[in-house]
């Protein structure tokens, strides 16, 4: 059997015997793949710093088709975001990144366009001003929503089919737009209001929004809105631990700047 090369994404690597561990990674001709890599825990492994998560690398392995585990043989670094590993708080959104694609995306099912639309997401948190990293976030969700065939409902009420009026809420469960009037009489349980249901809206139509000086706490639910989406129509949990570590950072800065108290 010949080995198979192709470009991917490290999306995370756990140990597996001594020595050795599986890299997970999204392979843009191949989907997600878990690649044995022999010896990559040893001190000067020559696979060097090319199966770290987040790390676009050119990957030989032998894929065998009844196994879920593949021998991988080669991997060299294509492009290395150097700030995802420098600065915490970029690390974060990009974990979330691959976090979400490891998490939803089923093994050996290539999904078109993924793999560069992960590539772009990882590019721009490495280089997008950091209050813009939320929004990079909600688009990635959005995007990847779409490219699994979950999109959300904008053009019609989900409850009534109806139009969705001026001030609709959004319905994570339901998949989309309520009208006022299915909101008022409590057909829509959970469903977003105000402005962060026009914030969710906006982005399941796709339109490209920003989320500097937008409040903390907006931004927030917005992005617990977006994974509530996400988690009921795949059926999977969306606890990302990349989001549990971004709390972390903020509570620190948060206390960091109360000890200092004002200049």
């Amino acid at each position: 059997m010949a080995p198979v090369s192709t470009r991917g994404v490290i999306l995370r690597t756990y140990r597996i015997g001594e020595t050795s561990k599986v890299v997970v990674c999204y392979t843009r001709d191949y989907g997600k793949v878990r690649l044995v890599a022999k010896g990559a825990r040893k001190i000067g492994s020559r696979f060097g710093a090319a199966l770290e998560p987040m790390m676009v690398s050119g990957v030989v392995f032998y894929l065998k088709e009844a196994r879920d585990l593949h021998l991988l043989t080669a991997a060299d670094i294509e492009r290395d975001d150097v700030a995802l590993r420098r600065d915490p708080v970029r690390m974060a959104y990009g974990s979330a990144l691959v976090e979400l694609v490891d998490r939803l995306v089923p093994e050996r099912e290539p999904v078109p366009g993924l793999g560069e639309a992960l590539e772009a997401g990882l590019r721009a948190a490495a280089r997008a001003p950091e209050e813009d990293l939320d929004a990079l976030l909600w688009r990635f969700a959005m995007a990847i929503a779409r490219r699994l065939g979950y999109e959300p409902r904008t053009d019609r009420c989900v409850v009534c089919d109806g139009p969705p009026g001026t001030e609709p809420g959004f319905s994570p469960r339901l998949g989309g737009a309520v009208c006022p009037e299915c909101m008022s009489c409590g057909a829509a349980e959970g469903a977003a209001r105000g402005e962060v249901a026009v914030l969710a809206l906006r982005l399941a139509r796709g339109e490209r929004i920003g989320s500097a000086g937008l409040p903390a706490s907006l931004r927030d639910k917005v992005t617990d809105v977006l994974l509530s989406f996400l988690e009921s129509h795949t059926d999977r949990r969306l606890e990302l631990r990349s989001l549990g570590f971004l709390s972390q950072i903020r509570r620190m800065e948060q206390r960091s700047r109360k000890t200092e108290g004002p200049s």
